[in-house]
């Protein structure tokens, strides 16, 4: 089927968008139309900063929903709205003006068959020039945001197949009584595979947008999780010429250091036993017995070819802020104490981000059990993880991110940024300081870098 720009049209109807407050989000839903016929839709709010108070950004996004917190978090900071990305300021997005949301973008499958993307193109062109968001005083739409969704792009004759392979691998995951199960070669490699045909789709997904001005951008895609999937535009990128579909599928995308892989087998055994551990009761007249029954199932595993040292175990007792476990570990495997796991932190630096949670109106605990065992341990304070932080910089990273979330749910900030004014944050940050000045420490995204 050969579509022309000329064939694609949309019908475009906006309201209240009642899942936020202040009168600040507006629905917008598109049908898109291939000569006369219904061909997609597309869904998108636009959020005017303007009319949400100061200080109050995250918690009205995260009012609305939490998809829009998350893009909020992502690419906006917290005071007003303003966006935290030198390419979208350098690309004309103002913080006076409005920024869209696209939730969704669905092109029905004979309109895009084999990968093509004429069709999704044409209809977001059409939305992004419409008189409605680019052509009301003071109402314009200045930046764009959209998060990539693999399922879009893959096509009803794939579907089925699609769906079988996962519950293929969904039996390998979760056993008989619905329990997950220790990471096996054969299940990794069922989600490395997924992993693979996911991406593929949301590159196929992307074409669209790519086409319209939209990119990735390196400071929000190298975060981890899901950030690799957010395409974002300012005006001056979108009101550009539409680019081909063959120059769009030649963009290259970021891709990510290859990842280190979990435990397998006795060590993911070791793991989950761990786990499973940390989280009975902990008081002190538990401590002991729990420490020797570990410990005992813990050298059984390690007989049936288990290790503490691939398993990761050090990090799952730090995260969990379990201080027996963690010296049961350390006495029985010292090499763990600058173990990696799949992110190349250590268990120190995951101490840290759990610590960063720890805060209350009375600040921070100043009793640290596990963070002054690992470094009493001799922690390597200046290492660091694949995001170039330490356990300082990770530290500071979750701080600020707690405190961000904390400001959604009360509307204003929880921590000063200063240690002067917060109990036991100064003491805290210094039993985490690397040795000398001028290390990697913390690294935010307001530079776009």
């Amino acid at each position: 089927m050969i579509i022309s720009a000329n064939d694609v049209t949309i019908h475009l109807r906006h309201e209240l968008d009642e899942r936020g407050e202040y009168n600040a989000f507006t629905s917008v839903i598109v049908d898109i139309l291939v000569r006369g016929e219904k061909a997609g839709a597309i869904s998108s709010v636009i959020v005017n900063r303007q009319r949400i108070p100061e200080r109050m950004f995250l918690s009205a996004t995260d009012g609305h929903s939490s998809e829009m917190q998350y893009v909020a978090v992502s690419i906006f900071e917290p005071r007003l709205g303003r966006t935290k990305l030198r390419s979208l300021r350098d690309g004309g997005s103002e913080d006076t003006f409005n920024f869209m949301y696209i939730e969704k973008m669905h092109v029905n499958d004979q309109y895009k068959q084999n990968g093509n993307s004429d069709v999704g193109a044409c209809a977001l062109r059409e939305l992004l020039r419409h008189p409605y968001i680019k052509g009301r005083v003071d109402e314009s739409i200045s930046s764009c945001v959209y998060i990539l969704d693999p399922h879009e792009a893959i096509e009803a004759k794939e579907k089925r197949a699609f769906r079988e392979f996962e519950m293929r691998m969904d039996d390998m995951i979760v056993g008989a009584d619905d329990q997950p199960q220790p990471e096996t070669e054969e299940s990794l490699g069922a989600k490395e595979e997924k992993n693979r045909r996911m991406d593929n789709y949301a590159r196929i997904d992307a074409n669209q947008f790519i086409r319209n001005g939209f990119y990735q951008d390196p400071a929000v895609a190298s975060q981890g999780g899901n950030s690799d999937g957010f395409l974002v535009a300012a005006h001056g990128h979108f009101n550009r010429p539409l680019k081909s579909h063959s120059e769009a599928a030649a963009v290259q995308f970021y891709i990510a250091p290859p990842a280190i892989r979990p435990p397998l087998g006795k060590d993911a055994e070791i793991l989950e036993l761990t786990k499973r551990m940390c989280r009975e009761e902990n008081d002190a007249t538990a401590a002991n017995g729990r420490s020797f029954a570990y410990r005992a199932d813990v050298s059984r595993l390690i007989r049936e070819g288990g290790s503490l040292l691939r398993s990761n175990a050090l990090h799952a007792a730090c995260a969990i802020n379990d201080s027996s476990i963690v010296r049961c570990i350390l006495q029985m495997d010292p090499m763990t104490l600058e173990a990696r796991d799949t992110h190349n932190a250590t268990p120190l630096m995951i101490a840290a981000a759990t610590a960063a949670g720890k805060s209350n109106i009375n600040g921070f605990p100043r009793d640290q059990p596990v963070i002054d065992i690992l470094v009493a341990a001799g922690a390597r304070k200046g290492a660091v993880d694949s995001k170039n932080l330490t356990a300082y910089g990770t530290f500071k990273s979750y701080q600020k991110d707690y405190s961000q979330m904390m400001q959604a749910l009360t509307g204003r900030p929880v921590q000063s940024e200063s240690s002067r004014v917060i109990p036991g944050l100064a003491e805290l940050e210094s039993k985490l300081m690397p040795p000398r000045a001028g290390g990697p420490r913390y690294r935010g995204r307001s530079d776009g870098g």
